[in-house]
């Protein structure tokens, strides 16, 4: 499913950990700091076996039985993940033959928006699966279910639920989702293109005058979601510890939007949405691109052993830093089938290792650890990644941020000046 962003729709870690586990509303901004070392320990956590084998199972319960309904967007992103899907709602239900489960798969660009209106009138589906892209402005509205209580069960075996996850979850203190898996983006390369990814963002400058790479910048796929990697590349931040835009604070953000058009100036390719730059990808216009875990699939299946993962650039202001946030199961509210919503994402869970090695996703469970090599390398990328924010401020960031970037782009617009008016555009919006 498409990370990860929210269009007005994306996955290391730093010191928001700290804060929202402690409980607190307030959401530190993002920084190149070092990942802290327990999220790095939840990203790299390598069990026996045994003890895999032992996670993928449910604990047993009594039979489900009654009706839900779930959303999912996984069709957005091609048949790998819905596939993997599919087979996971049709083991459940196997070993369940007394629950009915009605599967929509709603466009991924329409999801949120279509929950929020039906929920809001008290219709909608049980629950759905979906990144936390609207997760605090959902919660803050009363759509979504509290499931506090819960947090303890889900960080304990079977499930070992990681703390990033569950804190990429958490809104003022409280737990509104079921974490399945964490994603974040990072380079697809093919290595019969490719053979040694570029590592720096200099190397990428130079690497594609002969060898052509591809970004996503455009407004209407993300841009804003995308580039939010190459802000921890160039020291930039996007908020503070007061929700007011700090991008301004420095030249990082600016420096991360000028490096787009350095970057088309020398050779590269810049898309309107990722499903042109995989296009092009597989065609072997380019040899390699930016995506998401949410591509493992279908790439896979079309370039075998010449598909390979490799962190984004890193830069003068630090590491690649994406947004890390989890894939979840999200309770409506609303639902008069609660429990059983509960319930069978608990069972779905049990069932998380399909997904990881038919469609890639990086479990939430710690006590799975992936063995394909393209599973791992997200799986590493996650390591320097920013566990995406729930401050209300940040939805305010995206329409802002993505018309920025685009700007930057299509108009030539100084990165200087687009970065201030977003940001001014930003804090009106937020009243700060």
């Amino acid at each position: 499913m498409k990370q990860h962003y929210r269009l007005a729709s994306l996955v290391g870690v730093v010191a928001i950990v700290a804060a929202a586990c402690s409980g607190s509303s307030a959401t530190p901004a993002p920084s190149a700091a070092a990942p802290s070392a327990a999220a790095s320990q939840a990203a790299s956590a390598a069990p026996s076996a045994a003890a895999s084998q032992a996670a993928s199972t449910a604990p047993s319960q009594a039979a489900l039985s009654g009706s839900l309904t779930i959303w999912e967007a996984y069709g957005a992103s091609g048949s790998a993940e819905k596939d993997a899907f599919d087979t996971m709602v049709a083991a459940v239900k196997a070993a369940n033959p007394g629950l009915t489960v009605n599967v929509l798969d709603v466009p991924f660009n329409n999801l949120f928006n279509k929950f929020e209106t039906e929920a809001a009138a008290g219709g909608g589906p049980d629950l759905y699966i979906a990144p936390n892209d609207s997760i605090g402005k959902e919660a803050r509205a009363g759509l979504l279910k509290d499931i506090t209580s819960m947090q303890g069960q889900l960080t304990a075996a079977p499930y070992n639920i990681s703390q990033v996850a569950i804190t990429a979850d958490t809104v003022d203190g409280k737990l509104y989702g079921i974490p399945e898996s964490m994603k974040a983006v990072a380079l697809f390369y093919r290595t019969d293109m490719l053979p040694t990814p570029p590592t720096t963002v200099a190397d990428w400058l130079t690497t594609v005058k002969t060898t052509k790479l591809g970004l996503v910048y455009g407004a209407n796929g993300g841009g804003a979601y995308y580039q939010w990697g190459f802000y921890g590349s160039y020291g930039g931040t996007i908020l503070d510890s007061t929700g007011k835009c700090a991008a301004t604070a420095n030249s990082g953000v600016a420096d991360s939007m000028k490096f787009l058009t350095d970057f088309k100036a020398a050779g590269g390719i810049l898309y309107q949405n990722d499903n042109d730059a995989k296009t092009d990808f597989l065609a072997g216009k380019i040899a390699g691109f930016i995506d998401g875990p949410w591509q493992t699939g279908d790439l896979q299946k079309a370039l075998g052993s010449k598909l390979a993962v490799a962190p984004g650039p890193s830069g003068p202001g630090g590491a690649f830093q994406p947004m890390a946030a989890p894939d979840s199961f999200y309770i409506n509210d609303s639902s008069q089938n609660a429990d059983l919503a509960v319930n069978f994402a608990l069972a779905m869970l049990g069932q998380e290792q399909t997904f990881m090695d038919k469609a890639g996703h990086i479990p939430a469970n710690t006590a799975l650890v992936p063995t394909d090599p393209i599973t791992l390398g997200f799986a590493q990328q996650i390591k320097t990644g920013f566990p995406r924010p729930t401050a209300k401020e940040l939805d305010n960031y995206w329409g802002n941020f993505g018309n920025a970037i685009a700007a930057v782009v299509d108009k030539g617009t100084n990165p200087t000046t687009a970065v201030a008016d977003a940001c001014t555009a930003m804090d009106k919006a937020n009243g700060k």
